[in-house]
């Protein structure tokens, strides 16, 4: 919303609630701005090639231009589980959305991406202090945040600048609304 506030057009993206994203994209047409809603799952690196055509279309479609300046990879999934508790299956999960789907989806949208342009990844505290219950989650932001300094190296020859943000315990929905709904935490 403050980039919308700022005149700067919005591509939303959703897993799964496109009443949601479609609430976000009218709120934003509310104050003056620009926004499209598009779906992406980014567990299935499957279909980041329709996604960015979808995107190139929205692109030309709504503002008239071929590149974006400003990508946020904040997709998540939250699994508490210990380390000996840990399926495999949450630990794909968990890999697939924080770590592969991030690279692959970066890679596969650097080519929209203006020269000058901006990414932000998305980690976690977590992957500073250590409590119970969230060692794959917390490997998982450690990931993104080598890959970020990794991305900000390769990617300075274009001007790109690509950071990482590191929230603590944030008051929302992420993990079944926890940190939201439980005073303690």
């Amino acid at each position: 919303m403050a980039l919308a506030k700022k005149g700067v057009g919005v591509i939303v993206t959703y897993r799964s609630s496109e009443a949601e994203a479609n609430s976000v994209v009218s709120a934003i047409a509310k104050i003056g701005g620009q926004a499209v809603a598009l779906q992406l799952d980014t567990s299935n690196t499957k279909t980041f090639e329709d996604f960015v055509a979808k995107v190139k279309q929205s692109l030309q479609d709504n503002w008239q231009t071929e590149q974006f300046d400003f990508l946020v990879n904040n997709a998540g999934i939250g699994v508490y589980a210990t380390f000996v508790e840990t399926t495999e299956e949450d630990f794909d999960r968990l890999m697939n959305i924080h770590v592969k789907g991030v690279f692959f989806l970066t890679q596969k949208l650097l080519p929209l991406i203006k020269d000058g342009g901006r990414i932000v990844n998305l980690s976690s505290g977590l992957a500073r202090i250590t409590l119970p219950g969230y060692a794959a989650y917390a490997s998982m932001k450690g990931a993104i945040e080598v890959l970020t300094r990794y991305m900000a190296k390769e990617l300075g020859s274009r001007q790109i600048a690509v950071n990482v943000v590191a929230p603590g315990a944030i008051e929302t929905d992420f993990g079944g609304g926890a940190v939201r709904d439980n005073p303690e935490y």
